[in-house]
């Protein structure tokens, strides 16, 4: 008989009411870890565990040895659904540069051509003109944008919201102060932004007063 408990990853929390199986013997049936966590169950060295509950990933074990066994099972986070128009901006912004660039020329657009007037962003070709240098200034425009629309697909208020519990009257603050920059987004995992959420977050909640908050590396 193999006993244990099943903690909440990263935390002294139990995780009561799991479900353990023996993988490697069906004969064998499954069992729940009780209200503190604890749980037991026939097993022998070199047989498959699994255990598993609701909002959390499944972990398999394979038996080393027949002492306590600690688990630790991480907790699945859910999110809203946020809906970025990346497509469609992505859409507008490549259109507005073809035009700057057709025919290998920078040109004034004419009102009347009715990609213009159906585009939201009239009002930029209007204000950037037809000059190469306010051109660039567009392009340099777009560049942000895509680079504002990579970021909010995995850093977003939702995001920090269900991993902070923050006060909404902080988290407009939060976001100004923390919001990595996109070579950081590209390479980072989901546990690396999770982990940078969690200290700006303390480190926001402990300088707060100040009047200059630092970004966290």
């Amino acid at each position: 008989m193999v006993k244990g408990v099943i903690f909440k990853k990263n935390s002294p929390i139990t995780i009561s009411y799991a479900a353990v199986s023996n993988l490697s013997r069906k004969n064998i049936p499954e069992t729940l870890s009780d209200e503190l966590g604890s749980f037991h169950i026939q097993a022998a060295i070199g047989d498959s565990l699994l255990f598993r509950k609701t909002d959390y990933t499944a972990q398999i074990i394979v038996l080393q040895n027949y002492s306590s066994q600690s688990i630790y099972l991480q907790q699945i986070i859910h999110l809203n659904e946020v809906t970025v128009k990346d497509v469609s901006k992505k859409q507008e912004l490549n259109d507005a540069l073809d035009n700057y660039k057709k025919k290998g020329q920078y040109y004034n657009l004419d009102p009347g051509v009715m990609s213009v007037i159906t585009s939201p962003l009239t009002g930029l070709y209007e204000l950037f003109g037809k000059a190469p240098g306010q051109a660039r200034k567009f392009r340099q425009y777009s560049k942000e944008e895509m680079e504002h629309i990579e970021i909010a697909k995995r850093y977003n208020k939702v995001l920090v919201k269900n991993i902070t519990n923050m006060p909404d009257e902080d988290l407009e603050d939060f976001m100004f102060n923390f919001t990595p920059n996109v070579e950081d987004i590209r390479i980072w995992s989901d546990y690396d932004i999770i982990s940078y959420i969690k200290r700006s977050y303390a480190y926001f909640k402990e300088n707060r007063g100040s009047l200059k908050l630092q970004k966290l590396n």
